[in-house]
């Protein structure tokens, strides 16, 4: 019992300092590895770039010089993230790629063309692309389903195995390559996430895709890192999101930073270190809450059901929404 009581207050006194798994917390504090050594000279591709965490990542990595990518649809918004970049280092190299990831029939022509930006081939790829949602679990269309899921979890994996097919990468073949896959899932692929149906079972797909790959590859030098962010401030990220109507967006501007939110700078600095100590998967939330429901969730998934239940759907709504 008291081994109990012990692991129970080194727990809580975890869940209040930290804001990441407890892998993530670990590994920042005694990796002997620096973010500069991970990433200088590198060539990093950010698929998703143009706004949001992609932004603030893009922002963070270039004060290490690498030699950066960044790929979204829309040619102003990177090209404004680019200038962000050399004006944190001027010494770091960027280059832009704009391309459609769903646009599937010239996917194998965009990664060629990125693995000969630089003259050699892509070392990061940042899969960070994707589009939220907010809508009852009753009323979606089915083709919102599979918009949802074809962007956040089929085009990202694509992207990979587009990538891995043009360096005659396969699981039975004897050629290796030193690549590694950064993937900025969500809480909402591990948690039963209430208002995101079509977004939750979207990123849950994307993390066993990916899971899936780093079984398969991982004797090839492929080497793939899962972040699942909780709340982080972005103010356009509801205005496109999925609803339960096709075609629909949400709309919705968020002015300010809401009180479970995490400052997307503070985002930027894990996710870069997840990497940098090559972390399978890890979560990163600013909330205990958040954390603790994970840990509880994964290993009494009856028992957390039960106490969902009595929370209620209206608290759990305005959870969803980082009022809490």
């Amino acid at each position: 019992m008291f081994i109990v009581v012990l692991f129970l207050i080194a727990f809580g006194i975890f869940l209040k300092i930290s804001d990441s798994s407890f892998n993530l917390w670990f590994w920042n504090r005694v990796g002997r590895k620096s973010e500069d050594a991970h990433y200088r000279g590198k060539i990093v591709w950010i698929i998703g770039a143009s706004s949001g965490i992609g932004e603030d990542i893009s922002i963070r990595l270039a004060r290490f010089s690498p030699l950066l990518i960044l790929s979204a649809r829309r040619t102003e918004l990177l090209e404004t993230v680019a200038k962000k970049c050399k004006d944190v280092n001027s010494d770091c190299q960027v280059k832009i790629l704009p391309f459609d990831m769903v646009d599937f029939e010239n996917l194998n022509e965009k990664t060629k063309e990125a693995d000969e930006m630089y003259k050699r081939k892509v070392d990061i790829v940042v899969l960070n692309a994707g589009r939220s949602q907010r809508a009852e679990w009753t009323d979606i269309d089915p083709s919102v389903d599979i918009d949802c899921i074809t962007i956040n979890a089929v085009a990202p994996t694509q992207v990979a195995r587009s990538i891995l097919k043009n360096r005659g990468l396969h699981p039975t073949g004897e050629k290796t390559d030193n690549l590694q896959f950064v993937i900025i899932s969500s809480v909402a692929g591990l948690l039963p996430a209430i208002l995101s149906p079509s977004y939750a079972a979207a990123k849950a797909a994307l993390m066993q895709y990916f899971r899936l790959l780093a079984v398969e590859m991982g004797e090839k030098g492929v080497k793939v890192s899962i972040i699942c962010p909780s709340h982080v401030y972005a103010p356009n990220m509801l205005k496109s999101a999925f609803t339960s109507t096709p075609g629909a967006q949400h709309g919705e501007v968020i002015d300010a930073p809401r009180k479970a939110q995490m400052m997307p700078e503070r985002a930027a600095k894990l996710i870069s270190l997840a990497a940098v100590n090559e972390i399978h998967e890890c979560v990163i939330a600013s909330t205990p809450s958040v954390l603790a429901t994970i840990y509880f969730f994964i290993n009494f998934p009856g028992v957390f059901a039960r106490i969902i239940n009595l929370v209620g759907a209206k608290r759990l709504r305005s959870i969803r929404s980082a009022h809490e």
